[in-house]
């Protein structure tokens, strides 16, 4: 960081999560990793660490005052992050909505500024495969000039 002229210092979990715009998450952690009181209005979530039974990183209180988003909710409610407020998805109090939903405008993305979204990227294996497949495809083509 200090390369490329800007400047970082270690703060506790509290006051990184409450001055942030972006909160991104990425660990093995089987419990909320930060209190739902402390992220702001307007603040956009990304967590990736939930990618099997049991784990967790976001408080369900945050989850439920949330616009939520993710690869594939069948996936993200069994494995992701949303699995800990499957209930109240599958009983419609909480609606998910698929981030390629949105990106193809099908689908609401942020609606206010005050909003607090929460995206859930747990990954869809086949959606690698086929990128990786059309990266090896792009590099092996001889240039066209």
């Amino acid at each position: 960081i200090g390369d490329h002229g800007l400047t970082a210092r270690a703060v506790p979990a509290e006051e990184a999560v409450r001055a942030a715009d972006i909160v991104v998450t990425a660990t093995p952690s089987r419990q909320p990793l930060f209190d739902a009181t402390w992220v702001k209005p307007g603040t956009h979530i990304v967590s990736m660490g939930s990618d099997a039974p049991g784990k967790r990183e976001l408080a369900s209180e945050l989850l439920s005052r949330a616009s939520l988003f993710c690869d594939l909710p069948s996936q993200s409610i069994q494995i992701g992050e949303f699995q800990h407020v499957r209930e109240s998805i599958e009983a419609g109090t909480l609606i998910v909505t698929p981030i390629g939903d949105v990106i193809e405008g099908r689908g609401p993305g942020r609606r206010s500024d005050e909003e607090i979204t929460v995206f859930d990227s747990s990954g869809i294996s086949l959606q690698d495969l086929y990128m990786a497949e059309a990266l090896i495809r792009a590099k092996s083509v001889p240039p066209l000039i």
